[in-house]
């Protein structure tokens, strides 16, 4: 992921943040009910998608403890 696409994932809310971690867990898992009942294979997307959430959990860490320390 580009290095301007990460500070505009930085420049979310959580709440959007939040919705684009569950839209991506959502194609996560039908990839891997496809994988189970069709045969499909999941594919490189996967792995991209699960650093993505994995990068937004990430932030959503650091936006917490940032309003914990300011408060």
């Amino acid at each position: 992921m580009k290095t301007s696409a990460k500070n505009e994932l930085r420049g979310k809310s959580a709440a959007d943040l939040k919705a684009i971690a569950k839209e991506a867990r959502d194609t996560m898992f039908k990839a891997r009910i496809s994988k189970s009942v069709e045969g499909k294979a999941i594919g490189i997307n996967y792995r991209d998608l699960r650093r993505q959430v994995a990068r937004i959990e990430t932030i959503l860490g650091e936006k917490t403890r940032a309003g914990k320390a300011g408060a």
